[in-house]
């Protein structure tokens, strides 16, 4: 099976190169920025029609959320107008499209996990860009997944984002800083390596129930507890202090809560507990060891 990566130095990208590595069934060819620029949408019909590839799999994302706010073409043009451009050139090629996609497309408003039927209602350009590239999608193609994750931590860090939130909280803590972390708003944080599986199983299994799923480390914490369990793990005395997000202004406004249920894709792929993903996070970057 050959597959088209895109987005492929990212922290699901490079996750979802070493799990498909190891098996020999699968041949993926990476794309960066450098060879399909998604901020121009019209190269990628002709980018396409010169490669060969049974799968593509998009982990491309213009996911900065709060500048994001600032760049709304920018954002628009990479997360919808380009991603209806691979799900056409899919649908008229008969290609199968795995898509990422966000828990940031809800409106926070629930008391219990969303699931994948439930109304989105994002509330902020991030997330309304994300479900305006769910919708072409499911508009354009109809042989697709959409795999809506949460939180993500991951080996390569985020690009553009100097890391993720486990190395920031991590080496705060180290420089003696006092840390103040929103507490009031809920969500599943997620192991890239762990997605990179589930995607995997799907491919393994040649999963034709198509359509979207949640796909996030199961459980839910406020980041307030995502930071202390970090440190609780690692044995680190943090000056932590948890602050309401009425207290922590940004830029774009954040869903209070945006936990995703998993029972969907856990009769496929059993999604590990958030809290197994990080020690497994931990271990691999080498801060803990067993």
């Amino acid at each position: 099976m050959k597959i088209l990566l895109l987005g492929a130095n990212g922290q699901l990208g490079t996750d979802l190169q070493e799990v498909l590595k190891d098996a020999s069934r699968y041949q993926v060819q990476t794309v960066r920025r450098s060879d399909l620029d998604m901020e121009q949408p019209t190269s990628v019909a002709p980018y396409l029609d010169q490669q060969d590839f049974d799968v593509l799999i998009n982990c491309t994302s213009y996911h900065k959320t709060d500048e994001c706010e600032d760049h709304p073409l920018k954002t628009y043009t990479i997360n919808s107008i380009a991603v209806a451009e691979l799900a056409k050139w899919c649908n008229k090629q008969g290609k199968l499209l795995v898509h990422i996609s966000t828990d940031y497309v809800f409106s926070g408003e629930n008391d219990r996990p969303y699931i994948e039927q439930d109304t989105t209602g994002a509330v902020n350009v991030y997330g309304i860009s994300k479900v305006a590239g769910e919708q072409a999608i499911a508009a354009y193609h109809d042989r697709y997944f959409i795999f809506r994750v949460s939180s993500l931590f991951g080996q390569a860090g985020a690009s553009g984002k100097g890391g993720n939130f486990v190395e920031t909280m991590i080496r705060l803590a180290r420089e003696g800083k006092p840390l103040k972390v929103v507490s009031d708003q809920y969500m599943s944080p997620t192991h890239t390596l762990d997605i990179a599986r589930a995607i995997k199983t799907f491919l393994d299994n040649d999963v034709q129930a198509y359509g979207v799923y949640h796909c996030s480390g199961e459980g839910s914490c406020s980041w307030y507890d995502f930071a202390s369990e970090i440190f609780r793990q690692l044995g680190i005395k943090a000056d932590l202090a948890p602050v309401l997000s009425s207290d922590y202004v940004t830029k774009a406004k954040r869903p209070a809560y945006s936990v995703l249920s998993n029972n969907k894709i856990n009769s496929i792929h059993q999604m590990p507990a958030w809290t197994s993903g990080l020690t497994e996070y931990l271990t691999r970057k080498q801060y803990l060891y067993t």
